[in-house]
């Protein structure tokens, strides 16, 4: 009889154990295809004297990362971009989905805190087109990047405040 308690207390340990692990696998998510790979968003221009210098930013998301590269260029249409600075970091993803049942993934990073945590897939118009744009939104703001460097939807200086760095 003792034995059989024991098999059956074990039984139910192993039990929990397996769902346990299920819960928590189930908590981190995959980030589909669609939102890896390359994003670019249009930061600013300024002017010293007579030459213009357009600043951008490069993300790439990757299944468990994600880098940040601060570019600048002095043409207009943002070829030939230079890299000034990057950044990298390790982050989870999570699946929610918003009140009209869109998905959108929630990033979890120790550089970006509780900045700009939040990315969904959308369109909006650039130069009079519907184009698929990420959206990528947080505490504070929201901002716009795009699978190729275009002029629109400048995300301004004040999105310095949300750099991932080291400090």
């Amino acid at each position: 009889m003792k034995k059989t308690q024991q098999l059956m207390l074990g039984l139910a340990g192993l039990v929990v154990a397996i769902f346990a692990g299920s819960v928590t696998a189930q908590a981190k998510s995959k980030l589909p295809k669609s939102y890896r790979g390359n994003w670019y968003g249009y930061v600013c221009s300024e002017k010293d004297g007579h030459v213009r210098t357009y600043y951008a930013v490069k993300l790439r998301f990757t299944s468990n990362r994600m880098d940040y590269n601060y570019l600048q260029t002095t043409k207009s249409n943002l070829s030939q971009l230079d890299w000034q600075w990057g950044e990298k970091s390790l982050v989870t993803y999570k699946q929610r989905t918003d009140k009209h049942h869109r998905a959108y993934y929630e990033l979890n990073s120790e550089a970006f805190m509780d900045d700009l945590n939040e990315l969904q897939l959308t369109t909006v118009k650039v130069n009079g087109k519907r184009t698929q744009a990420l959206n990528f939104w947080g505490e504070a703001d929201a901002v716009y990047a795009f699978r190729q460097p275009v002029r629109a939807h400048a995300w301004g200086w004040d999105f310095q405040d949300y750099i991932p760095t080291d400090e």
